[in-house]
């Protein structure tokens, strides 16, 4: 597997390239809207030159169509009658202009990215067909050589047979000599053996008489080394202990990081999985995967679920099929137009209906699910612009980590 096939760098990809379009607006507003109109310009250009007409042509058409947007949104920012609004409403509409912008650039970046990669499989192609036929010529050239080595194999057999017979006759030599040296060594030690022996019982009574006296003063100090031994093994019990009560705080310490570990592995994985449900924006939190879906995407205008609704929620069933042990939190939003308190009963209506969806046809126990809604009290965009307004109108699902 080669590092354009391997599934794990596709989900890195993925992984950054979403973590580019979910980047908060107030890090996005310390640039003017005229640098990340002309940064989007210059992404769609790039993405151009890539190839993305031919290979990626929906998200460069997307990406043109974000920037159309941003450039009649910014004219109409520094139209004569936008001069005179306050310091809050300008701020408002460059917000609006610089994420208009900024969803041109991240289009054009995938745009890009698609292109590249295209091109890339191009070549890769080109290369195996390459080596291939480098293969086949080297097949043919070791055949011609294995011929050649045939001939020469012949005549090495010859001058090894030679070889052979001179290293025979020069072992034979040296074996003779060996057995000479040998004998000769066997004599002198014979003589060297019998003078050790008679100096062995010499010495012999000497160490008998020695023996003696060191076993008296042995066991003197056998009784001492007795109580120097007592002292020693209470302490290396106590030393052992201390260890051992250690080592069961580092096992419970590494317990606890592999416990983190494992959390952030399959955070890492719900993630990747839920921004692979179509319609459906995903990022993480504090212990938790939000899964954010435009109430355009989901209901009619008398908020009853669409058929494309349906689908999205089918998406979403499945992955919370993939995720028993997880809880999950239904909020409802909308956009701050209308009164507060038909906004709150709608929001309450359209979460309930997402739930009800979820456990009625996608089999999700209805214990695991609640629902509520928020009204227009937790905007992500302002609702100064209907762009912001149809970002505010949302429905979240919010999966719990680690809590069944």
């Amino acid at each position: 597997m080669d590092k354009y096939t391997d599934p794990s760098r596709k989900m890195l990809a993925i992984l950054l390239w979403g973590l580019i379009i979910l980047l908060p607006l107030t890090v996005l507003a310390e640039e003017t809207p005229v640098m990340v109109i002309e940064a989007a310009k210059s992404a769609i250009e790039q993405a151009r030159k890539a190839g993305a007409e031919q290979h990626a042509m929906d998200d460069l058409s997307a990406a043109k169509s974000w920037l159309s947007l941003a450039d009649k949104t910014y004219e109409a920012a520094n139209s004569i009658m936008a001069r005179v609004s306050t310091a809050k409403m300008k701020r408002a509409r460059e917000e609006e202009v610089i994420y208009l912008a900024t969803m041109a650039k991240a289009k054009a970046l995938t745009a890009e990215a698609k292109a590249k990669k295209q091109t890339t499989a191009v070549k890769l192609k080109e290369t195996q067909k390459d080596l291939a036929d480098y293969q086949s010529a080297i097949a043919v050239m070791r055949e011609k050589l294995q011929e050649a080595e045939g001939a020469k194999e012949i005549q090495a057999k010859a001058e090894a047979e030679r070889k052979h017979l001179e290293e025979s006759q020069r072992m034979a030599d040296e074996i003779e000599a060996r057995k000479r040296k040998e004998l000769e060594e066997v004599q002198r030690k014979t003589a060297e053996l019998e003078s050790l022996k008679q100096r062995e019982v010499r010495e012999g009574r000497l160490k008998e008489e020695k023996l003696i006296a060191e076993r008296e003063r042995e066991t003197t100090q056998a009784k001492l080394m007795e109580a120097q031994v007592g002292a020693q093994r209470t302490k290396e019990a106590q030393e052992i202990r201390a260890k051992e009560e250690k080592f069961a705080v580092e096992k419970e310490k590494m317990a606890v990081m592999e416990a983190k570990l494992q959390a952030l592995e399959q955070e890492k994985a719900m993630l990747i999985a839920a921004g692979k449900i179509p319609k459906v924006t995903a990022k993480a939190g504090d212990k938790k995967i939000i899964m954010t879906i435009l109430t355009i995407d989901l209901f009619t205008s008398a908020s009853d679920l669409t058929l494309t609704g349906k689908k999205i929620l089918d998406g979403v069933g499945d992955f919370l099929k993939t995720y028993p042990d997880s809880k999950v939190l239904t909020r409802g939003h909308t956009d701050s137009r209308g009164k507060t308190e038909a906004n709150q009963t709608q929001s309450e209506k359209q979460a309930q209906k997402v739930r009800e969806y979820i456990v009625a046809y996608q089999n999700v126990s209805p214990g695991r699910v609640t629902a509520e809604g928020v009204g227009s009290a937790q905007p992500i965009a302002t609702n100064a612009s209907e762009t912001g307004r149809a970002l505010n109108r949302r429905v979240e699902m919010i999966v719990l980590i680690g809590e069944p």
